[in-house]
């Protein structure tokens, strides 16, 4: 008998749908920087304004990751089979290729200075303030992807000894740390693009989307607690979750959550935009996570959908090239409009090439990861089979 995906451990069941909320993620990025580069987000009025919000698909993509990892890493943690360096090696092959490639591409295509293709290289754009590459703009959130990588197992060794007391402390002090973050990630706001450090891309400002999705994860090993309690309720609610997810995007269309291009936001807006795209995320999240059967879940269960965002990654890397490529073919000057035909040639394009990049770049590379993980397990397993073969002789 097959377990239905109700039945089977929330703790490492896989749930399709995640791909298509993937896809709807990339969809709205890329959404944002078609309204951006157009000029559409300015003209385009109650449209063009929630495309030029289309930029909150960067939290669920964090939401995501948090769900999704911190549930395999705390996994691993509670059966004893926490591999730090598996972990670490998966991560750099499943990210690392494919945006080398395209930033390869981008350094060909639009001759950036060298310092900025190395910064872009070692994933530290974030931290200079004028290592800008405009055609390659959105790898922004590759480093602050990287820098939650780097700290997750950290985080799931420290929680560590408050798991072993109580089952219920992670999850408390991961909804503390998410409402304080959220507070403070306003921390060094009103930058200036090219002049100043855009602070609000570090980690410390975007946590607060990590931490959403690893606190859903975290629920499902302490079911007892009233956070657990609380999303399992409203994960079953799928029209609440999404309208109240839809309500927080509109309201971030408005004056309250600062502007919708790349002008200074005050330490105020990055708060408000923070905790109004916490709550799409959430909201989109819920329901797949901790909710049952729905049409939504069933729409982006479609294999198509699912596709979609199995490439996502790809056309997340590829899309504002291709579109910055198409200006520059074309002679139209940017923000002069041109957005139906930017669609039809450039949406194409960045999904073949975001399907070619996923089969023939990031598929070798992650199996390349596991044949050589594989090998290091049996490295290891032979060695500790020796040494027991050995050991009476030792006695």
């Amino acid at each position: 008998m097959v377990a239905t995906e109700s039945q089977r451990d929330p703790v490492v069941t896989v749930i399709p749908a995640l791909d298509g909320l993937r896809a709807l993620a990339a969809g709205l990025v890329l959404l944002t920087h078609a309204a951006f580069l157009t000029g559409f987000g300015a003209t385009g009025g109650l449209v063009g304004r929630l495309w030029s919000r289309g930029d909150f698909g960067v939290a669920i993509f964090f939401a995501l990751s948090g769900f999704l990892l911190h549930r395999g890493l705390i996994a691993a943690d509670v059966d004893g089979r926490l591999d730090v360096f598996g972990y670490a090696v998966r991560r750099a092959a499943r990210l690392l290729p494919a945006y080398w490639l395209v930033l390869a591409v981008v350094a060909v295509g639009a001759t950036p200075p060298l310092r900025d293709v190395v910064i872009h290289a070692a994933a530290l754009q974030i931290y200079w303030p004028d290592a800008w590459i405009g055609a390659f703009g959105q790898s922004w959130s590759i480093a602050t992807e990287i820098a939650f990588y780097v700290s997750l197992p950290l985080a799931v060794l420290g929680l560590r000894p408050l798991r072993r007391r109580h089952a219920h402390a992670p999850l408390t002090v991961l909804c503390l740390l998410a409402v304080a973050l959220t507070t403070t990630s306003g921390l060094g706001g009103d930058a200036v693009v090219g002049e100043d450090i855009f602070y609000d891309r570090w980690l410390h400002s975007r946590a607060p989307h990590f931490l959403l999705g690893m606190i859903c994860a975290e629920t499902f090993l302490a079911r007892g607690h009233r956070v657990s309690h609380l999303l399992t309720r409203w994960g079953g609610d799928v029209v609440a979750c999404l309208a109240v997810a839809g309500g927080a995007y509109l309201l971030a269309t408005t004056p309250i959550a600062g502007g919708l291009d790349l002008s200074p936001g005050t330490s105020t807006d990055v708060v408000v935009r923070t905790a109004l795209s916490g709550v799409v995320a959430l909201g989109l999240l819920l329901p797949l996570t901790h909710g049952g059967p729905s049409g939504y879940r069933t729409v982006l269960s479609h294999p198509t959908v699912r596709h979609l965002g199995v490439i996502s990654y790809g056309l997340f890397l590829w899309h504002v090239p291709v579109f910055i490529a198409l200006y520059a073919v074309s002679g139209v000057p940017e923000f002069t409009g041109a957005l139906l035909p930017l669609l039809a040639l450039g949406v194409p394009l960045s999904l073949g090439l975001a399907a070619a990049t996923h089969r023939w770049v990031e598929v070798p590379s992650s199996r390349l990861a596991g044949r050589f993980l594989a090998r290091r397990r049996r490295r290891e397993d032979e060695r500790r089979e020796h040494e027991d073969a050995h050991a009476p002789l030792h006695r």
